[in-house]
């Protein structure tokens, strides 16, 4: 919707859906990185808790990690990496989102071009790193504010 294409209400997945026909008994997360999708809805305040982390949750899914609000799409590709790097057996998936939250926070501009190199990007890939971190006027912590980070809530077990 951001580059201008239009929805097909046809082709999404609904709320109802969710509840009425999707079954997840062994889905342990569902990841929901897009912007708001934390939120029941954005357009008015309300105290419902009815969205699409309960959604999931009533389908049989573990855990929903989901947002709260807009999120930048570059930073949120880094936190997505980062989670499932973090997100191990032994670990919940809050343990790993928040070791994800305080690495994004704290994370300096050398340490995050060490780990990038580790991904192994391809050349255009490496080229928007750069891009955005030329960019971002962070000199130190290019991540530390908390619009990169604070939104990714997680909701489960």
């Amino acid at each position: 919707m951001r580059s201008g294409k239009t929805v097909i209400p046809e082709k999404c997945l609904t709320l109802e859906e969710i509840f009425a026909k999707l079954e997840l008994p062994q889905c342990n997360l569902v990841t929901l990185s897009a912007c708001e999708t934390g939120l029941t809805d954005s357009t008015a305040m309300t105290d419902e808790y009815i969205g699409l982390p309960s959604g999931f949750l009533y389908a049989g899914s573990m855990n929903v990690v989901s947002t709260l609000w807009k999120v930048d799409d570059f930073a949120t590709a880094i936190f997505m990496i980062k989670f499932y790097q973090e997100l191990q057996p032994q670990k919940s998936v809050a343990v790993a989102l928040n070791a994800t939250q305080n690495w994004m926070r704290a994370v300096t501009r050398e340490d995050f071009m060490v780990w990038i190199e580790l991904l192994k990007l391809d050349e255009n890939s490496m080229a928007e790193v750069t891009d955005w971190l030329e960019f971002e006027d962070n000199d130190k912590l290019p991540f530390n504010d908390p619009e990169y980070w604070a939104a990714f809530c997680c909701t489960g077990y």
